[in-house]
């Protein structure tokens, strides 16, 4: 039941207690605005990454648009070897009967916030519930509401391999106060929490920027890299080296103590390090993948958090370079 319609609710009984008259039929649900839209939009498309996963590329490696939302078969492999595991298919975001036409707005909510498909089994977390568990009820519902625009497209996602079976129930959503605040002298306080919220519940950098330990995110090591990802799962055999890291990017001399705001900034937008190489995958960054779409002070805001947090050192194993968007080659030390 809707705020609106509580709001109302004293009134109603009023009048029919008063009145023999049946009462009005409820006015229909107000339907979005332009600006939730957009907001949703920029959302799905920018800033939480949504067609990262759930569109197929093109061969020239930008998100297919005949195909928008409408699931990736294998996104990813980890056991390239073995047909019969490692393969994770992702689901159909668009508004047709084998993706999200027929689902209500709850349950749509329920999967993004809570990790629980509408037959109450779980999904698995890959999907970063855990964090989007604490995104703003405003940005979730914005969220609903832009996914009800998408084209429908007919696809059925292909079974998930072993180890991407869903558990037995949701993995929790990782409390808010768990993960790092600003440090209390750093000189922009309100930019700096804006880039919290970001970095760990839209764009939810703290998922991939943060180590494993016995298989659960160790957040007492929040963004200082380390987190590994098979090469050959990410496509191109043989391109990338066996293990991606992602990077420390705390402001200490192991992480991006010498950047700046602008260089955190090009490689969320850009898709480049200071040096002009390529960032490797899985981050979606530059103009053609999902990151390259967000906003200057959003980038800006996740920057400043970044660089408010405690500098934490971490030298990670290796470093992957990809060739930028305009080309060249891919390198690793």
């Amino acid at each position: 039941m809707s705020l609106s319609t509580l709001k109302w609710l004293p009134a109603l009984a009023l009048a029919c207690a008063c009145s023999s008259e049946p009462p009005a039929t409820p006015a229909a649900a107000a339907a979005p605005s332009g600006l939730q839209l957009e907001r949703g939009r920029y959302l799905v498309e920018h800033a939480a990454g949504c067609p990262h996963c759930h569109t197929p590329k093109s061969a020239d490696g930008s998100y297919d648009r005949a195909r928008w939302l409408s699931g990736v078969d294998c996104y990813v492999d980890v056991i390239p070897a073995d047909p019969n595991a490692g393969c994770l298919s992702t689901r159909n975001l668009t508004n047709h009967a084998t993706g999200l036409k027929n689902r209500s707005d709850q349950e749509i909510k329920n999967m993004i916030s809570k990790g629980v498909r509408p037959d109450g089994k779980a999904l698995h977390p890959f999907m970063p519930y855990p964090y989007y568990g604490n995104m703003r009820a405003d940005d979730v519902d914005a969220i609903v509401a832009y996914l009800r625009t998408v084209p429908g497209v007919e696809r059925t996602a292909r079974p998930s391999q072993p180890p991407f079976i869903a558990p037995p129930a949701p993995a929790p959503v990782i409390e808010a106060k768990l993960f790092p605040m600003p440090s209390k002298t750093y000189d922009d306080q309100a930019a700096a929490l804006r880039g919290r919220y970001l970095a760990t519940s839209v764009s939810v950098c703290v998922s991939c920027h943060t180590p494993r330990e016995n298989g659960k995110v160790a957040l007492d090591k929040a963004f200082q890299g380390g987190m590994s990802f098979p090469g050959a799962s990410l496509g191109d055999k043989g391109v990338y080296p066996e293990q991606i890291y992602s990077s420390n990017i705390t402001p200490h001399a192991t992480g991006i103590a010498d950047h700046s705001i602008a260089d955190v900034v090009r490689a969320i937008k850009h898709g480049v390090d200071r040096e002009g190489r390529g960032i490797c995958p899985p981050m979606p960054a530059g103009p053609s993948q999902s990151f390259g779409g967000i906003t200057d002070r959003d980038a800006q805001d996740i920057a400043h958090y970044l660089f408010s947090l405690s500098p934490r050192e971490n030298v990670v194993p290796n470093e992957c370079y990809a060739p930028p968007p305009s080309g060249g080659e891919h390198a690793a030390r």
